[in-house]
């Protein structure tokens, strides 16, 4: 049997890479890092690490720097794929299992989804390393079971909705939430959906320890502020057992202080072992683009409100402590947030009023308020503000909010809080 390391050279010795060497030479820019990467390859085959690793490096630099030069659907996947690579045969001949394993994470962060299973592969030959030669013992924590503090805010935000609480429902049938739910846009707070989920019951992610055992040396990216939209934004690498130890064991900082927030992260893509915490709920496979053949009643075969051309819903972890935020903005997409760990607070405005949110007129931030404190505004610069009608609530753990595309929504963690959602 292979030896993890063994297995890492050999995965990066195998790759087909003419497909993407003749694309990237069709780029601007791209011969010269075509050539380095097919030297990089040459190199890993010829066990010549040191050569290989230099190369690989030059294409890694070159990538980071096209992926950062615009907006993101913009580059050509060439430049994601190529990344990928090069993280690949970077990683297989580094002797630091450590620094391999974050070019690895960073390969899967950045990279698309053409070498994924083999940065997947090669993620867990590194992982078995460390935990063989014990160089993880810090991100695994102490034995036996380790609860999150929970920290609650000292001051948890007050319910002070204009309108009247949203529906709740357990466990409504597909036909229910589609006609009910999505077809006339309506949030909902729904119960039971998570009762099933190993991250609520065998596996919990209220076990530190846990965490820790299965993704502490995972590197992530952190968000760095009060929030994404604060002039001071910004966002840093780390493990995950870091980020743990440092910004979310700890008690949280007092109110306006800078936070770190684990968000909007594609966590269960880059960590398998997390992903079988959790189950897609059956509402994600729903579709309304067909509204003419969306008017099954209850007790109806479902088929005419479940849409076979549905993707795969994108799937994000939020992670942090008391008082982490998301400001106010609305998602173009179905979003079904599901509270695993700990509680949040969330506002919520109707898509017609708009107007009053004062949204960004341009830029990235669009679909944002310019209204961060829905609790604090100067009335003389937002004077429409003030009549705009909401819903409030606090979503509890084991919950799951239902927000449909368009509407608005202020979230803030009462707690320490592990959130997961699902977009379609």
């Amino acid at each position: 049997m292979k030896r993890p390391r063994q297995e890492l050279l050999a995965t990066a010795d195998a790759l087909n890479l003419e497909p993407l060497l003749k694309r990237l030479r069709a780029l601007q820019g791209g011969p010269a890092v075509a050539d380095q990467l097919r030297a990089a390859h040459v190199a890993m085959q010829g066990g010549r690490s040191d050569e290989a690793r230099e190369c690989a490096a030059s294409v890694l630099a070159a990538g980071w720097s096209a992926l950062h030069a615009g907006h993101w659907a913009q580059v050509d996947v060439a430049w994601r794929s190529a990344y990928a690579v090069a993280a690949l045969i970077s990683a297989a001949g580094d002797m630091d299992t450590g620094r391999a394993l974050k070019t690895v994470d960073l390969g899967l962060m950045l990279g698309d989804s053409t070498f994924r299973e083999l940065l997947l592969k090669a993620a867990d030959h590194l992982e078995c390393t460390l935990r063989a030669n014990e160089l993880c013992a810090d991100a695994v924590g102490k034995p036996g079971r380790s609860p999150f503090e929970p920290h609650a805010a000292a001051a948890p935000r007050v319910l002070t909705g204009t309108e009247p609480p949203l529906t709740r429902l357990r466990l409504p049938s597909l036909a229910f939430f589609h006609n009910e739910l999505m077809v006339p846009g309506r949030p909902a707070v729904l119960t039971g959906v998570l009762d099933g989920w190993p991250a609520r019951n065998e596996r919990p992610w209220t076990d530190l320890s846990y965490l820790k055992a299965v993704a502490g040396a995972r590197t992530v990216p952190v968000e760095v502020g009060a929030h994404y939209l604060d002039a001071a934004f910004d966002e840093t690498l780390m493990t995950l057992g870091e980020f743990l130890e440092l910004h979310v064991e700890p008690p949280p900082p007092p109110p306006g202080a800078v936070r770190a927030y684990l968000a909007q992260h594609q966590l269960f893509d880059q960590v398998p072992a997390l992903r079988r915490d959790i189950i897609t709920p059956d509402y994600c496979c729903l579709s309304i683009e067909d509204e003419g053949e969306a008017e099954a009643e209850e007790g109806d075969e479902i088929r005419s409100v479940v849409s076979s051309a549905v993707v795969a819903p994108r799937v994000n972890a939020w992670l942090g402590t008391t008082g982490t935020l998301s400001p106010l903005h609305y998602d173009r997409s179905h979003n079904l947030l599901c509270q695993v760990v700990g509680s949040k607070y969330v506002r919520l405005y109707a898509p017609h009023e708009a107007s009053n949110l004062y949204p960004h007129a341009e830029g990235p931030h669009v679909v944002s308020s310019q209204i961060i404190d829905p609790d604090a505004v100067d009335q003389a610069v937002f004077p429409r503000f003030a009549g705009a009608s909401y819903v409030d609530l606090v979503l509890a753990e084991g919950e799951c909010l239902y927000i449909p595309p368009g509407w608005w929504h202020m979230i803030e963690s009462r707690e320490v809080s592990f959130s997961v959602s699902f977009w379609w």
